[in-house]
């Protein structure tokens, strides 16, 4: 079955790529208004529905998600990053690769795929088949890379298991990948080919992409 593309464009702007560096409350303020853009036009009511966070974090999207009627819960493998506890959220401490996924309605996959290794990456999509996923992520684009003079040692272009992309060395902080000491960036093509081999029939890109400080991010919602 042919993966059917469509565009959402944004309505408001986002923050310019000579704000490249550490996120910036712009860029996380931009985030969070897709991600709301999200929930309004593409997934529907909430209510009545569940919404895991994989890679909660500060559970700045659960909340959204919460805001918007769904029944949350939020992933993280570290420790809760703050000391609040919303009431109606479920906080669980688990590694997501090997979380169950059996009862959940929709999957927010949420600055988070991008800190895999590829094989990884695979295994979460296959997970979250027949169900709508929600995914912000990095994207390898070369040519983006080199007209922006962001190079950079830590991400190096790569061929993995028929996949284009790049390979990045993770930082070990409190944003990067638990565990891993690399992780595989998909260029779109690639990961656009692997949406459709796990069977979904419709992805909605959120249009333009906005940047990051080595490149090129999207959101993407999988249906």
């Amino acid at each position: 079955m042919t993966l059917a593309i469509a565009t959402e464009t944004v309505p408001f702007p986002a923050p310019p790529h000579t704000e490249l560096g550490r996120p910036s409350l712009r860029q996380l303020g931009y985030r969070l208004r897709v991600f709301d853009l999200i929930l309004q036009r593409l997934l529907g009511a909430g209510e009545g529905r569940r919404f895991v966070d994989l890679g909660g974090g500060p559970l700045l999207f659960a909340r959204r998600a919460q805001e918007a009627g769904f029944a949350v819960t939020a992933v993280d493998a570290r420790p809760p990053w703050t000391g609040a506890r919303p009431e109606g959220i479920a906080q669980v401490r688990a590694d997501i690769r090997g979380f169950d996924l059996d009862g959940f309605d929709v999957v927010g996959i949420i600055g988070l795929l991008y800190h895999l290794r590829l094989t990884e990456q695979i295994d979460l999509l296959r997970r979250c088949a027949g169900r709508p996923a929600v995914i912000d992520t990095e994207i390898w684009c070369a040519g983006l890379v080199r007209e922006l003079g962001v190079e950079s040692p830590q991400v190096r272009p790569a061929e993995q298991l028929g996949c284009s992309g790049a390979v990045f060395d993770e930082t070990g902080n409190v944003w990067s990948s638990v565990g891993n000491e690399t992780s595989f960036w998909l260029d779109e093509p690639s990961l656009l080919r692997l949406v459709e081999g796990f069977g979904w029939r419709r992805v909605t890109l959120l249009d333009p992409p906005y940047f990051s400080r080595f490149g090129r991010r999207r959101w993407y919602v999988l249906q």
